[in-house]
């Protein structure tokens, strides 16, 4: 209907289409938050309002991946798909369900018209992907949270700057293996399945500032902001003011996406406010004189590690549970307790975080996955023996859940 409607009829539908899944995701993801806040406010009883709503799983990406289906149909960038069956594999395909990353329909559906099964080298792809991800969150991840658990769990615990930047450090290592794993197990999935998922990390560690950084990190959900939100509500309105108010609000979302939880606000904003600031900065002579520094290779230590260090901060605000304790641990990150703190890396941790930051950029920038793929089987077999032994022998204690099933 959508796709042969004109004029009102079309921007109802496409009204109703929004209303549907936004509904769904605002009842069951945001419903106990705004009502809870709201009775804070009014000092009424949470109990009253609150429905403790149990959060279906997934609920974000299969919501977005429906969504681009709605506005890529609406603004004539794909044909509307005629049997529901194929509409409804793109939705429920298991391996991006849970997680991500987030599939936009003509990425998808085009595959669906066009599958063929997969040859013998994309199945032998497929199955490295899955064991480089298990790597990435049972060897590295789950290692990671171990440390971070310990100080987020009990900030006050873990007095003074060493304790709260190594915390903040372990999660922002966490957070990246668990989440760049779970995409290659997802990719590698869908590869063994026939399908081509997008890339969701491009060494994000190795950012030069905020735009570049979110060129990065979780590309699927930046582009989709971009190209759903941003730049439609953009079009048309000129102005600078213009453009940073939507930066902001676009960050605010981006924020409220990955939870019901203020201080998932704050993190979203935290990162509109540096986006913004970084744009105020490079118009001004000092930050022209920099942004050529920047370009020469000498320079690219400093501006990687601000960078580094600005993200690592934002764990502050990410991990915790409540706005107190993120200001909390804000201020132990600035040396407010004036407590140095213990260091709650260890050696062996330390050392985990140069092997593991290495083999992901030699997995990006060597295509080792691919071309071991190629390999005969005297050299696939060793590989395979040795991934099995890291999994077998160096996991974490204890079962660790995916940092973003929660979303």
């Amino acid at each position: 209907l959508l796709e042969t409607a004109s004029g009102r009829r079309k921007k109802l539908l496409l009204g109703v289409s929004l209303i549907v899944n936004l509904g769904i995701l605002g009842f069951f993801k945001y419903y106990d938050f705004f009502a809870g806040s709201l009775a804070a406010l009014l000092r009424i009883p949470p109990s009253s309002v609150v429905l403790q709503i149990v959060l279906p799983v997934g609920v974000s990406f299969y919501t977005f991946a429906s969504l681009s289906y709605t506005f890529d149909v609406y603004w004539g960038k794909m044909k509307a798909v005629r049997n529901p069956i194929d509409y409804a594999l793109f939705i429920a395909f298991f391996p991006h369900l849970i997680a991500g990353p987030i599939i936009r329909a003509r990425q998808f559906i085009s595959q669906i018209w066009s599958w063929r099964r997969p040859a013998a080298i994309v199945i032998q792809s497929g199955i490295i992907l899955v064991i480089t991800g298990l790597i990435k969150k049972m060897v590295f991840a789950d290692r990671f949270a171990v440390v971070s658990d310990s100080y987020f769990n009990s900030p006050m615990a873990h007095p003074g700057w060493l304790a709260a930047w190594s915390g903040c450090l372990a999660f922002f290592m966490q957070v990246f293996f668990d989440f760049s794993g779970y995409t290659d197990i997802a990719r590698g999935c869908a590869k063994l399945l026939g399908f081509e998922f997008p890339l969701n990390f491009a060494r994000p560690f190795l950012a030069r500032n905020p735009p570049d950084l979110w060129q990065r990190w979780h590309i699927t959900l930046s582009t989709w902001v971009r190209d759903y939100v941003f730049m439609p509500f953009s079009r048309g309105r000129k102005g600078r003011l213009v453009l940073y108010r939507n930066m902001f609000v676009v960050m605010l979302l981006v924020g409220l996406w990955h939870g019901a939880n203020w201080t998932f606000v704050a993190w979203g904003a935290y990162h509109g406010f540096l986006l913004i600031g970084y744009r105020l900065f490079d118009r001004t002579t000092v930050g022209t004189a920099i942004d050529k520094l920047m370009k020469k290779r000498w320079f690219v230590p400093f501006s990687v590690g601000a960078m580094f260090a600005a993200f690592i901060l934002s764990a502050a605000l990410f991990r915790p549970k409540t706005l107190q304790t993120s200001a909390y641990v804000l201020g132990a990150l600035f040396g407010s307790d004036h407590v140095t703190g213990e260091f709650l890396l260890t050696t062996g941790t330390i050392v985990l975080i140069f092997i593991s930051l290495f083999l992901a950029v030699a997995q990006e920038r060597s295509q080792f996955i691919d071309r071991l793929a190629l390999q005969p089987a005297r050299v696939q077999i060793p590989a395979y023996v040795c991934a099995f032994l890291a999994l077998e022998l160096f996991p974490a204690t204890g079962p660790v859940p995916f940092v973003y099933f929660q979303f």
